[in-house]
């Protein structure tokens, strides 16, 4: 009895600075970074691009330093194939275990009986909920498409994708809950990141892309296909997951008239650098093409940013935030 409570009363004498949080859905194919358009290969052996993947993400619980948990289920995120790192708030914690986040709109939202739903166009536009391009709802009675998936298979095993498909799933049922052990990735001082790979290989696995063509409804592939979430890969931990950080004194950053000057020395393995506003949208990329030297972003609005450093296989160096005044 003494040592359960000395054990309780030294985790209640812990005390958390703020972290920033930021989550990263990295969409993959066979494990390699996913882009729009491009040819790749399925586990049945047929050749597919793709010429939209979205899907909403919501109801993250982050669990953190020995079963404690933060729980954010009045959030939710559109990720799309250029836009899937999101920070996601600042918290008071040390080491995140355990991230569970639920694939779809929760019912809450989501039909016209959701006890928190309405009209979409009371939303104001920047919302997850609002108007999107391509349309992720489906009318006021139908509600909303937890995920959207379309473009060319290989309909005659020549290796070129020529029949359209077309998978827009929704429904009252068809969300899906995501647990997975973390590994975080401690930035800095203040800021944590979770890498998670999106494994779009393993989400349209004995999905029948060539015959299958334009399907729009809950049922069907529309539901094997978010059943796929629970039976199969989709979300896995990133490999890139815990890298060690880079030393803050061969990185400098200073702001002056809208403009973000990065500055670098004896950084061998540095390629690339991106710039991501707070809603995770790419806003500019340069290349790093020397081991030392600067580089500047111009016309940036006021505002908060994520700054990463990227080697040339894409994995992440580095990441800092900064912000424009």
């Amino acid at each position: 009895m003494r040592l359960t409570i000395a054990f309780i009363c030294f985790f209640s004498m812990i005390t958390f600075a703020q972290k920033a949080v930021y989550l990263h859905l990295n969409p993959k194919v066979n494990g390699i970074d996913f882009q729009l358009n491009t040819n790749y290969t399925a586990l049945d052996g047929k050749a597919f691009k793709l010429d939209h993947f979205d899907y909403y993400l919501s109801e993250i619980i982050l669990t953190h330093d020995v079963g404690q948990q933060v729980n954010l289920s009045q959030d939710i995120f559109l990720v799309e194939p250029e836009n899937h790192t999101f920070f996601i708030g600042n918290f008071d914690l040390n080491l995140i275990e355990q991230l569970n986040f639920t694939i779809g709109v929760p019912k809450k939202w989501n039909l016209q009986s959701g006890a928190e739903s309405q009209d979409i166009s009371l939303y104001p536009e920047t919302h997850p909920l609002s108007f999107q391009s391509p349309s992720m709802y489906w009318g006021w009675l139908s509600g909303y498409m937890h995920m959207i998936i379309g473009g060319f298979s290989d309909s005659h095993s020549d290796g070129d994708p020529d029949a359209y498909f077309e998978l827009h799933n929704l429904g009252g049922s068809n969300q899906q809950l995501v647990e997975l052990n973390v590994t975080q990735t401690t930035t800095s001082a203040n800021q944590i990141d979770i890498y998670v790979d999106c494994n779009i290989e393993q989400w349209i696995k004995n999905i029948p892309l060539a015959t299958v063509g334009v399907s729009h409804d809950e049922v069907g592939v529309n539901k094997t296909i978010l059943d796929n979430v629970q039976v199969e890969p989709v979300f896995t931990l990133a490999s890139s997951a815990s890298l060690a950080e880079i030393d803050n004194s061969k990185i400098t950053t200073w702001t002056e008239n809208q403009m973000l000057f990065v500055k670098w020395e004896t950084l061998k393995e540095g390629n690339k650098c991106n710039i991501i506003d707070q809603q995770g949208k790419l806003v500019q990329t340069q290349l790093m093409l020397n081991t030392e030297g600067t580089i500047s972003f111009k016309n940036l609005k006021s505002g908060f940013y994520l700054l990463q450093l990227e080697d040339k296989n894409g994995n992440l160096l580095h990441a800092k935030k900064t912000i424009i005044p």
